[in-house]
């Protein structure tokens, strides 16, 4: 986070207030004592009779000084003005209850500063373990009482005379569905905050443009240029500090001469000179910058730009970007560098990259489409897709959402509102390069798999965003989801008049995980009516070269009535005979047929993807130029299918899957005592941690000498599996640290001596198990990451653990619906599986090992493998678990959503 100014350490969050304001809440300390009361003593009567049930400032100095030194207040700022306070008192250390109460200065109530400290509060709370808050507040202050109402948790109010007494019960780890409904509230709250805070920029009523130059070529008149000749429909000013105009604009000298506050001024000048002029904009009364340069972080004026956007409540899109676009009639804003103007539609696109939205652009262009908004976000100092996600959430204008990501600032905040918004539209993604480095490094096989594309995928997959691969992919799954209604399954039906490519089509949907099942023998009958005696209609359907348009569509008109059939890829090649395809449009604009999707292919056709038009001239289906494009984008709609049919589930019930929390924070507690800077634990602390998640691990012994280990061999009975204890040896069995079927003194003996010779000084023990019946070899594993939070692995284990494909992840928290997918991916009904893996044994560990990850963050890596799965149990044979502290800044509040504040 940036500094708001000298005389401080980084604040903790930049937050968004309901109105959209932003503000700074951190932690007070002594320092900050003379604001607090000055805050308090500039309390009117009646907010200071509301507060104190006083109207005299007496004694308010000593209790804001004592409270700021308690470490228990935090503070809202804006710019360096103190705005509202919160304070927690506790009786004790260890006390689970605590008073709560907040000041916000006259002039800033009724704007959402007592709601955004609350949140605060309970993220404060739940860190210190309070789970109740009691307030007295008196019974005329409704507003207060509302505040405490509308927060989305369990709250009781029982009136004392003038007073009431309020009691918040706060999100519980043992409550997963009270904090998915808090979540849920304090999500709506910060979208809305997010829409407000954008309106500055995508809806300014005044654009000032400070660098535009008098003659063409410079990017800054480009800018301008463009704002103007798109028909902006508020003012336009411009700032030069010599020309009297440019163009047809008549211009000021400088930013105070501007002749009224801009909602948004665009900042187009060599680095050096955005500090003096972002703190010019922000004493003018700006409430937005979009700054194209780029270099900020080179010429070492970020940081000064960013303390006077924090200063003065600004949000700021860039720097280093294309512009910004909102198509929206009563707006008309284009404010780009593009080529060409931004054709007005309803596809919503927020980029990174300024090449991309560029080639975005043009290939809406290319397809007759265009945006509703547009966002260049460049180096997203501030403003980033998840401001757009917030603003989609509730704008009408856009139906289809694509995004180009190349880093997540906030990713646990991306996924609850991408989750939200692709409830109402689609949510395409473009997928940008992920570098693999760290998981190369990694130790455990878990977090070996566990690359920045994977976790990437796992977000994108459980907040139901459609990653596409290229621009091309992009344009193919536009058109379809534009043009044509979800896909309610995947059965996919192929027709054409050209045998050799009906097989390319089938094909191209066997790859994509589509099916092209054959076609019930009524659909049949009525095809072959239709058709010669040398047609083909089981499926795919080969109508021969010889049918004329009309037939075609006849037969295009007999699956669009098959039960059997969710969606249709038509085939179509021009002949001596005639062209099938001439007929289609009007096939497809017929009304009152089931909402069954049909892309054509089209052999002829020179670009890529086009329309296939109605009568009237409107797009009513997509065609392609190659038959593996039309399935790929047929996938797209069978997914948004999936995704709206989709039961988001609940949070993994923890009364079905309890966490003995205490104990498992003692074995990490103990880790991190020993090794400050984390490591991997002892095989005894690995047996408690997991035990403490309710799961099954066989028993074991750690033995430190031969004879302890053949003791312990003769109490187990039958062979037994001998395991090495060797510093900095992870991987035991492929270091030659694992016997497996020992049995008898000498053998036990042999083997642990082998060890002890093998690893030297590094050797310091020696597990002995006894052996695991055989059974079905399973993975279950964790991966920690502190921004996208931990990634659960599920696959083959045992002697396949290193088949990299034979893996699937999810992010936690996961739901009973991610939990299902999951074990619906893995490879259960084949082979081994089939016969030994009882699915809802193995759900249970897989849930328990998610609870367990979501609940102890400081768990790095953990390998449960093999979890060797029979008929009647699951056993974890052997448990590897590295833990690392947590450090940094605590997670972003629920207000913090969509305000990253971050540079890079």
């Amino acid at each position: 986070m940036s500094v708001l100014d000298g005389s401080r350490a980084s604040l903790d969050q930049r937050i968004l207030l309901a109105d959209g304001t932003p503000v700074d809440v951190r932690s007070l300390g002594p320092d900050d004592a003379e604001a607090l009361v000055r805050l308090h003593r500039e309390l009117p009567e009646r907010d200071r009779w509301l507060r104190f049930a006083t109207v005299s400032s007496h004694g308010l100095a000593p209790y804001a000084t004592a409270a700021a030194i308690s470490g228990q207040v935090w503070g809202a700022f804006l710019g360096a003005e103190l705005v509202g306070a919160m304070h927690l008192a506790r009786d004790t250390a260890t006390s689970a209850e605590a008073e709560v109460a907040v000041t916000v200065g006259h002039r800033m109530q009724a704007h959402g500063v007592g709601t955004a400290l609350l949140e605060r509060a309970v993220l404060e709370s739940r860190r210190q373990g309070i789970r109740r808050w009691s307030a007295e507040v008196l019974a005329e202050n409704t507003a207060m009482v509302r505040v405490f109402a509308d927060l989305g948790l369990p709250t009781t109010r029982q009136q004392d005379g003038p007073s009431m007494h309020v009691v918040v019960t706060l999100p519980d780890d043992d409550d997963p569905e009270g904090t998915a409904r808090y979540s849920a509230a304090a999500l709506t709250r910060s979208s809305r905050a997010a829409r407000a805070g954008l309106e500055p920029a995508l809806r300014p009523r005044s654009v000032a443009v400070v660098g535009a130059g008098r003659k063409r070529g410079s990017v800054g008149r480009a800018v301008l240029d463009t704002l103007v000749a798109g028909g902006f429909a508020g003012r336009v000013h411009v700032v030069h500090p010599e020309a009297p105009t440019i163009g047809t604009i008549p211009a000021v000298a400088s930013v105070e001469l501007l002749p009224e506050a801009p909602d948004l001024v665009i900042l187009a000048t060599p680095p050096d000179a955005l500090p003096a002029l972002a703190e010019a904009c922000g004493r003018r009364g700006a409430r937005a910058l979009l700054i194209v340069t780029s270099g900020l972080a080179a010429a070492g004026v970020d940081g000064a730009v960013l303390a006077a956007v924090h200063r003065h409540g600004m949000r700021l899109i860039g720097p280093n970007c294309l512009g910004l676009v909102d198509t929206d009639p009563e707006v008309h804003l284009d404010a780009t560098f593009a080529p060409a103007a931004a054709p007005s539609g309803t596809v919503g696109v927020v980029t990174q990259s300024g090449g991309v939205a560029i080639a975005v652009l043009e290939a809406l262009r290319g397809l007759g489409l265009g945006v509703s908004t547009l966002v260049s976000v460049g180096d997203r100092y501030d403003v980033s897709s998840n401001d757009l996600l917030a603003w989609w959430s509730g704008d009408a204008a856009t139906s289809v959402a694509v995004l180009h990501v190349e880093s997540f600032g906030n990713p646990r905040a991306f996924s609850r509102l991408a989750r939200r918004v692709s409830a109402r539209i689609p949510v395409l993604a473009v997928r940008a390069a992920s570098s693999d480095v760290g998981a190369r490094a990694a130790a455990s096989h878990t977090a070996a798999s566990a690359t920045p594309a994977v976790r990437r995928d796992a977000l994108y997959r459980q907040a139901g965003v459609q990653p596409v691969d290229d621009l091309g992919e992009l344009s193919g799954a536009l058109a379809a989801l534009c043009w044509s209604p979800p896909s309610p399954g995947d059965r996919v039906a192929v027709l054409g008049n050209a045998g050799g490519t009906n097989v390319l089509a089938a094909d191209a949907c066997v790859a994509a995980g589509l099916r092209v099942p054959p076609l019930a023998t009524a659909t049949r009958e009525r095809l072959d009516a239709l058709l010669p005696a040398t047609a083909a209609t089981a499926g795919p359907v080969d109508t021969t070269a010889a049918v004329d348009a009309a037939t075609f569509a006849a037969c295009l008109e007999v699956l669009r009535d098959a039960e059997e059939i969710d969606a249709i890829v038509a085939v179509v090649c021009p002949t001596a005979l005639g062209d099938p395809g001439t007929a289609l449009g009007r096939e497809l604009a017929r009304p009152g047929r089931r909402p069954v999707p049909v892309l054509t292919v089209a052999l002829d056709q020179r670009v890529r993807v086009a329309a296939v038009t109605a009568p009237d001239g409107r797009p009513v289906a997509a065609s392609f130029a190659d038959p593996a494009d039309a399935v790929h984008a047929l996938a797209h709609l069978v997914r948004r299918g999936a995704d709206l049919a989709r039961d988001p589930g609940r949070p993994l019930p923890a009364e079905e899957h309890p966490v003995d929390l205490a104990t498992a924070r003692a074995v990490v507690a103990g880790v991190l005592a020993r090794a400050p800077g984390g490591g991997w634990l002892e095989p005894d602390e690995c047996a408690a941690l997991v035990r403490a998640a309710g799961l099954d691990l066989l028993p074991g012994r750690t033995t430190r000498t031969v004879d302890e280990a053949v003791a312990a061999a003769r109490e187990y009975g039958g062979p037994v599996a001998l395991k090495a204890v060797a510093e900095g040896v992870v991987h035991k069995s492929e270091r030659g640290g694992v016997a497996l079927a020992v049995e008898g003194d000498d053998a036990v003996r042999a083997a642990v001596t082998g060890f002890a010779e093998r690893f030297g000084a590094a050797w310091h023990g020696t597990v002995v198990q006894p052996m695991a019946p055989p059974g079905a070899e399973m993975l279950v594993g964790v991966a920690g990451d502190p921004d996208f939070g931990a990634l659960v692995t599920a696959g083959v284990g045992g002697t396949g653990t290193d088949v990299a494909d034979r893996r699937w992840h999810r992010l936690v928290p996961m739901t009973t619906t991610d939990l299902a997918e999951l074990l619906d991916e893995l490879p259960l009904h084949r082979g081994i599986a089939a016969r030994l893996v009882d699915r809802d044994r193995l759900a249970v560990v897989i849930a328990r090992v998610a609870r367990l990850a979501e609940l102890l963050p400081q768990i790095a890596e953990m390998d449960l493998n093999p979890v060797v799965c029979t008929p009647d149990a699951c056993r974890l044979v052997d448990a590897r678990v590295r833990v690392a502290p947590v450090t940094g800044p605590p997670p972003p509040g629920p207000r913090a959503d969509v305000t990253t504040g971050e540079k890079r």
